[in-house]
């Protein structure tokens, strides 16, 4: 596409979100319908044109509303579309889903978790089964012939992850050069066994849009192997046996700076290493060597700087700060495990990356739905150039408790009261943070406070993970990248109510903007901000941290497209 192209392009969208934001209401029911081998042929004669499209869904086992039949026609056209009702947004995929697949080629029905890709499968299977299409599902543990199996059918349900990770396993294994006509004669004429698992991306309908598309852009597919270490180990083991020929005081000393090797132990190494040539031959790699190996030797004892448990050597955390010093850090750890008689910690070697909006680019029609597009427009567009549509009534978000500390101290304090209050009125609590290391923290903190009653942990904005709870009370410590993922949680776990409590000097907060430094002067003595002084703070705090996260997501992209730039030299794409 030329820049002037991407103007225009450009312009389109922004017109379409001023004026034409909401999708109209669909045509009613055609007034014949086709036999299905008849249908398909017009869809591929024809394409994917409105009358062909109503034919096509009054062939499904269900009668949708007219406005989830408006939102299939987007989602099969491509798009994104808002839909609320998470049974409506499934009846409108599967429309969607059943257009492409007689029109031809192949549909992957994404959604953002195994479960949520399993409820889809259940729910099309028979559907699709009576009119002659299979749908199949992608799993983990699944084997190579299982998994190929299943792409063969005419939708396959799955996450994007899998889906992006077989993708990459047969560019690796096909390669990328030759061209895609030759790529073709070479599948054609491969045996069953090396054929192509995804066979082509041609179609992709995603639930969860923003979910997938958005907040887990940042993380690629990747597949990497691990690296023989075999000459790795010689190396170590040589390291070690020519650090046990030295003698203490007379060839290396000890000090507070660490270990020194005399000029005669410089010389005697000299005359050691002449057989073994290669590495050994540079003096200062060489000495660098030893003294890291007699360090392991001399001044690293097990059970009192490591543990050895499981054939592993376990270290605390690291002493050293930079680069250099990790460096070295990581060389005494191997040396040690050498020492020990320990496997070498795995090394892998990354072979392919693919970034989640490069990966959905390489679809020749993508849709997607979503329960809020408000504020994300721009990236849809941004990264995937896809308008965003508005089906049905908007979902009504409801605005969470909100309490905000001065300090984090202060915050896991008053998060320990609310929760043995929630425990003593007998009410589960879904307990929500924003990494899985807070997760962590927060899970020490209660042992610790020894807190009982019905807790569960759960990371945002995985709110696939949340697990489901009938009158639970969602608690948030931390302030989310997104107000909609508060919503989207209490939604996933069936909370009936939300609370969310941060503190000040978070680093989502932001504290150097003037506001929070301003809003200390309305602690209160349990260091919680007064009502009016805590939603001017959440107010800010949530837009810093959306611009935040929205930035990182097209910076990234930027970067990405730099890549593609660089690598198109080396004739590569991955």
């Amino acid at each position: 596409m030329t820049l002037a192209d991407r103007a225009v392009a450009t312009l389109g969208f922004h017109l379409q979100q001023l004026c034409a934001r909401r999708l109209p209401e669909a045509v009613g029911a055609p007034s014949a319908v086709r036999g299905i081998s008849e249908l398909r042929y017009g869809l591929r004669r024809d394409g994917l044109k409105p009358a062909l499209l109503a034919e096509c869904f009054s062939l499904y086992a269900k009668s949708p509303a007219s406005h989830v039949r408006a939102a299939a026609g987007r989602l099969a056209a491509g798009g994104v579309v808002e839909l609320a009702d998470p049974a409506e947004r499934h009846d409108a995929l599967a429309l969607a889903a059943l257009a492409h697949a007689l029109h031809g080629g192949g549909v992957h029905l994404i959604a953002a978790s195994e479960p949520a890709a399993k409820i889809l499968h259940g729910k099309l299977g028979a559907p699709f089964a009576a009119l002659g299409l299979r749908v199949s599902l992608i799993e983990q543990g699944m084997n190579v012939a299982a998994r190929r199996e299943a792409y063969a059918s005419d939708v396959v349900c799955g996450t994007h992850r899998e889906i992006a990770q077989d993708h990459l396993r047969d560019r690796l294994a096909q390669g990328e050069r030759g061209g895609t006509v030759a790529r073709r004669v070479q599948r054609l004429s491969a045996p069953g066994g090396e054929e192509l698992m995804p066979q082509g991306l041609h179609c992709a309908l995603v639930d969860d849009a923003d979910i997938v598309m958005l907040d887990d852009a940042l993380a690629p597919a990747a597949i990497a192997t691990e690296v023989d270490q075999s000459r790795e180990r010689l190396l170590y083991e040589q390291a070690l046996e020519l650090a046990r020929a030295l003698k203490r005081d007379a060839d290396f000393t000890v000090d507070q700076d660490g270990i020194r090797l005399t000029e005669p132990a410089a010389r005697l190494l000299e005359r050691l290493v002449t057989p073994l040539g290669g590495i050994w031959s540079a003096r200062q790699r060489r000495e660098e060597l030893v003294g890291l190996a007699l360090e392991a030797l001399h001044l690293l004892e097990r059970g009192v700087h490591y543990q050895v448990a499981n054939g592993r050597v376990q270290f605390p955390e690291r002493r050293k700060d930079g680069e250099d010093a990790a460096d070295a850090d990581q060389e005494v750890q191997k040396l040690v495990e050498v020492k020990e008689g320990c496997r070498l910690g795995a090394r892998r070697e990354l072979l392919a990356r693919l970034p989640m909006p490069r990966f959905f680019a390489r679809y020749r029609h993508l849709g997607g739905a979503c329960a809020d597009a408000r504020a994300l427009e721009s990236e849809f567009w941004e990264l995937y150039s896809l308008k965003t549509w508005l089906a049905g009534e908007r979902l009504s978000a409801q605005p969470p408790a909100l309490r905000v500390f001065a300090s984090g101290e202060s915050r896991n304090a008053a998060l320990v009261e609310l929760l043995r209050a929630h425990a003593a009125a007998g009410r589960a609590v879904v307990l929500a943070a924003r990494s899985a290391r807070e997760a962590q923290a927060l899970q020490g903190m209660l042992q610790e406070a020894q807190v009982s009653g019905d807790v569960k942990l759960a990371v945002l904005p995985a709110v696939q993970s949340l697990p489901a709870q009938r009158q639970a009370s969602l608690v948030v410590a931390g302030l989310p990248d997104c107000r909609r993922h508060i919503e989207l949680a209490r939604r996933a776990c069936g909370a009936g109510s939300a609370e969310l409590l941060f503190a000040l000097d978070e680093e989502a907060v932001a504290p150097r903007l003037g506001v929070f430094r301003f809003s200390r002067f309305f602690v209160r003595p349990d260091g919680e901000l007064v009502a009016r002084a805590a939603r001017l703070v959440a107010r800010h705090a949530q837009r810093a941290a959306e611009r935040a996260s929205r930035g990182g997501r097209l910076d990234l992209h930027a970067r990405e497209r730099m890549l593609d730039d660089l690598l198109a030299f080396s004739g590569q794409r991955d």
